[in-house]
């Protein structure tokens, strides 16, 4: 089995693929493949070079990762379904092999610079800041440079050799959401404790997304996210991420299904799976 995640080796996307294969006891026979952007490990998901993708799609301080989403949304995504989510707490680590004062440039991927605004402006004013794929390659980064100091893990610390000069620089407890994505038309079967997430489109009117969200409300369904994302057709017009309560199997989901559709001009299945457990 091989997986594709955001590399270089140590992100929290190798966190959340380890945590899966744990959970699911796949521990055995696994090789994992890093990618540099989201939009790469989808494309190794569709074109089946490896049989899962995992990829973060939302931090519970800085919101929805518009990347993710984006995937999610786009035509040729048809054929890859979420089959599994990891929840991932976050503990974010400044790194670097020097002192405070010696640090010209402090590098991380956007959310994690995100997470960490206050330790950034009280600890590292004036310092620049600098956006890069992934938290794993800030680390190496830092561990190439005597002016760079780093965003990342305490895994990423000792991986790349780097030493931590502060832990939990993060503004507040932190978790992200990763999705397990796959193309090879495995669906995950009912737990009894299941999500299940669509992507739907209505015709900007007075009331359209009010009748979708009726559906669910009328069958008594918890809608535990609902995400805009523009639909790059136009200025103002949107598409909407729903996660649902429930198994795409389970009768009350299929008629709530049933009656989205009839009110909505596009409703796009991205799979039903089951709900992460938190740590």
């Amino acid at each position: 089995m091989e997986i594709g995640i955001l590399g270089p080796e140590g992100t929290f996307s190798e966190t959340a693929a380890m945590l899966w294969l744990k959970e699911g006891g796949r521990i055995e026979n696994f090789a994992i493949k890093y990618y540099e952007t989201i939009f790469d490990v989808s494309e190794t998901v569709l074109k089946k070079e490896v049989n899962y993708g995992i990829v973060p799609i939302e931090n519970s301080l800085e919101g929805s990762v518009g990347d993710t989403l984006d995937v999610l949304s786009s035509e040729n995504a048809d054929e890859m379904q979420i089959v599994g989510e990891v929840l991932v707490p976050i503990r974010i680590c400044l790194l670097f092999n020097g002192s405070f004062p010696e640090i010209k440039k402090i590098v991380s991927h956007h959310h994690a610079l995100a997470q960490c605004k206050q330790f950034i402006r009280e600890r590292l004013k004036g310092v620049a800041r600098k956006s890069v794929d992934s938290t794993a390659s800030a680390a190496k980064l830092a561990a190439q440079s005597e002016e760079i100091a780093a965003l990342a893990s305490a895994e990423a610390a000792k991986m790349y050799g780097v030493n931590i000069l502060a832990e939990d620089v993060q503004d507040k407890d932190s978790v992200t959401r990763f999705i397990v994505l796959s193309s090879s038309g495995i669906k995950a079967a009912p737990t009894g404790k299941d999500k299940t997430s669509i992507l739907l489109y209505v015709k900007e009117r007075p009331g359209a997304l009010y009748e979708v969200l009726g559906e669910f409300a009328l069958r008594g369904l918890n809608l535990t996210k609902i995400e805009s994302r523009p639909s790059k057709r136009a200025l103002g017009d949107y598409m909407f991420y729903i996660d649902c309560e429930g198994h795409l199997e389970e009768a009350e989901i299929q008629e709530a299904l049933k009656g989205v559709e009839k009110k909505a001009t596009m409703l796009k299945i991205l799979g039903a799976y089951p709900i992460a457990r938190r740590k």
